[in-house]
């Protein structure tokens, strides 16, 4: 079998098995209060009002959740291919991620030479808890599809910086990648291309960026169309700018806008296994100065994009586990490659036939291949052993309850649910109304009270509730009928 078809039919076999290991579930996951609930929100509005910059939550422009709208136009043009449904929402964020994994396979294998380092890489990533768990490839958040955007303007970029004539139509794709990437997430598509620049003062290739044309026209080719959006998106709705700046850029970095965390809460989160093979990573700027040609310039671009976006969220106020995903696919490559030097460290010394060469070459060996097997055994249990509970996890059962009972309802049915309290405003319930919009689309409406008083006092209707408080009320007024745990359905006459 040739080298191309090797590598392609390794490529086919790796993302069919990503899409089992992602994606194949006995049930669907509930829909997650932070920020899958919102942008749920935002594209059911926006699908049933037909396309438009201003994204809107509970009909009003959203002034809280403040990205660019390109995740929740592909999410609205999936619901309308598909139909409504849980599934249908995520397809861009599935597609993206297994997006990723293909451009992370292309980039080691064109740069390497190797399918097995390649392949090594994306099963990496795959594995990472980081990738299958909240936030990520599984979920209808920003970051699987930003990582998509950011991977490939990073990958192009490096095969682009180190030819003398850059190619127009690869300038192009970069460009495009780079506006996607922005238009999905604002600012954090920016924070791993400074990587790019930190390697271009060690490697003292700068100068002749700057003194090329073509990048100085990509600069501005990226400003203007960007500009362009936010020039709009502020003429249909004042307020965006200022809204954007501190939710998206000040805010973060100069106060926390969510729990303060310790300056070492990323190193404590790869040490608590964020990424499948941490040990490896520990390891990948020590293997900088063993490596040579090629595959040297491509493990010290990937370790100074993955330093640069760990400096620069350490750096900032606001600290969240998923901000430093864009660097995930480069710590993936960054520990294939890692590998690939130990185990060719390990042949040269059983080579050399020295007085410790067997016990050295070994050490090398279980020092590459243990972390991966330790890293593979703890994703397979963190993925199937390991339920993801977030904030706002009794909510999710809104998803079950409304399929037990919508179906069946022979009256109207009223949801009772206080929700909580965000930054001072009361009544905040974004993950059921996502279910009540997503059962809108399908022709059933629910509707919805947040006066707990209304247990005692409502006649002819099917009352609902997974708050605590108002399971309890709705359960000294009838038998429950819906059978889903934490909450309860009655139908009052």
């Amino acid at each position: 079998m040739t080298g191309g078809r090797a590598g392609a039919t390794t490529l086919v076999a790796i993302l069919l098995l990503s899409t089992l290991f992602l994606f194949l579930d006995r049930r669907t996951m509930p829909i997650q209060l932070w920020d899958e609930s919102r942008n749920i929100v935002n594209a059911l509005e926006l699908q049933a009002r037909g396309f438009g910059l201003v994204t809107t939550y509970a009909g009003a422009p959203d002034v809280w959740n403040t990205k660019p709208p390109l995740l929740i136009w592909l999410m609205a043009a999936s619901v309308t291919v598909f139909g409504p449904s849980e599934w249908a929402l995520r397809l861009p964020s599935m597609v993206a991620a297994l997006g990723t994994v293909a451009i992370v396979f292309w980039f080691v294998r064109r740069t390497t030479g190797s399918v097995a380092t390649a392949g090594l890489a994306a099963a990496l990533l795959v594995l990472s808890p980081a990738y299958f768990g909240e936030h990520s490839a599984r979920t209808a958040d920003y970051d699987a599809l930003l990582l998509f955007f950011v991977t490939t303007y990073l990958c192009l970029l490096f095969l682009t910086l180190h030819r003398e004539r850059p190619s127009p139509t690869r300038l192009a794709l970069i460009g495009v990648a780079i506006c996607c990437a922005l238009l999905t997430k604002s600012v954090a598509a920016v924070v791993p291309g400074l990587g790019v620049i930190v390697y271009l003062a060690i490697t003292a290739r700068g100068r002749r960026v700057v003194a090329t044309p073509n990048y100085v026209i990509l600069g501005l080719g990226v400003a203007l169309a960007v500009g362009l959006f936010l020039a709009l998106r502020e003429g249909q709705a004042p307020g965006y700018l200022e809204a954007a700046w501190f939710n998206d850029v000040r805010g973060r970095f100069s106060a926390s806008l969510v729990t303060a965390k310790s300056h070492y809460f990323y190193v404590d989160q790869l040490r608590a296994g964020f990424f499948s093979t941490a040990l490896l990573l520990l390891l990948s700027p020590a293997a900088v100065f063993v490596a040579r040609g090629r595959t040297r310039m491509v493990l010290l671009y990937a370790v100074c994009i993955i330093l640069t976006t760990l400096a620069v969220f350490t750096c900032a106020a606001s600290k969240l586990h998923h901000y430093i995903l864009p660097a995930v696919p480069f710590m993936a490559i960054a520990a294939a490659t890692t590998v690939r030097i130990m185990i060719a460290q390990a042949r040269a010394v059983l080579r050399a036939d020295t007085r410790y060469a067997r016990l050295l070459g070994a050490a090398l060996i279980i020092a590459a291949v243990a972390p991966i097997l330790m890293g593979t055994a703890g994703a397979v249990a963190r993925r199937y052993y390991v339920p993801i509970v977030g904030e706002g996890a009794r909510s999710g059962q809104y998803g079950a309850l409304f399929a037990r009972i919508v179906p069946h309802a022979d009256r109207r049915i009223l949801v009772v649910d206080p929700g909580f309290v965000l930054e001072g405003k009361p009544h905040y319930a974004p993950v059921l109304l996502a279910y009540r919009e997503l059962w809108a689309a399908r022709g059933s409406v629910i509707g919805h009270t947040t006066n707990l008083l209304a247990v005692a006092h409502a006649r002819g209707v099917i009352l609902a509730s997974c708050d605590a408080d108002a399971v309890a009320r709705l359960k000294t007024r009838a038998s429950d009928i819906g059978g889903v745990a934490e909450c309860a359905a009655v139908a009052v006459d």
